[in-house]
């Protein structure tokens, strides 16, 4: 048996059909960046997003196998020597300063294969 809609409850279904969506990743502006790893650096050593962009990373190494680790975004992808290309994909949810590591060891500079994520806030 269908029940008519009561009066009163028409504003609010009206409301939630006019309801914006909330931003999704696919909205999100896409920064995409090529990285290459080798001993011991990552080039380029600094990437600069804002906040709200998704971050597309093609990353390749140039000798042996390492690592790309950004700890905070729980970011983490293994590189293989060889040059084949892995990608990771993220949000840059927060603003900040976040140092990428070097995840996998790969020899005896590999504690010093540093780089930077720098997220800027977005103007309001």
């Amino acid at each position: 048996m269908n029940r008519p809609t009561p009066p009163s409850a028409i504003p609010v279904l009206l409301a939630l059909v006019f309801l914006p969506a909330a931003a999704s990743s696919a909205d999100a502006p896409v920064r995409a960046f090529e990285i290459t790893a080798s001993r011991f650096e990552f080039q380029p050593e600094k990437i600069e997003v804002q906040e709200g962009d998704l971050v597309k990373l093609t990353l390749h190494s140039a000798d042996t196998t390492h690592g790309f680790a950004i700890p905070e975004l729980k970011v983490k992808v293994k590189i293989p020597k060889g040059g084949a290309p892995v990608t990771a994909e993220f949000v840059a949810s927060t603003p900040g300063t976040y140092t990428i590591k070097c995840s996998e060891y790969c020899g005896p500079g590999h504690k010093k294969m540093l780089g930077k994520l720098v997220v800027t806030g977005r103007a309001q």
